[in-house]
């Protein structure tokens, strides 16, 4: 999968959008833990770490 990622960096950290090739549609993030956050797929089902 490919992504559009536009970040800035500033004094208050980075944050910016994700948009995922298949969506037309941006995802906002706001860290470097929330960037990973939004670049990790979907999880799949039966996965333990998975809460419902």
């Amino acid at each position: 999968m490919r992504f559009v990622v536009e970040m800035e960096y500033g004094e208050d950290g980075v944050h910016g959008l994700v948009t995922r090739e298949d969506s037309d549609r941006a995802e906002p993030f706001h860290g470097w833990l929330d960037l990973l956050r939004v670049l990790e797929g979907p999880h799949s089902r039966g996965n333990p770490l998975d809460v419902p």
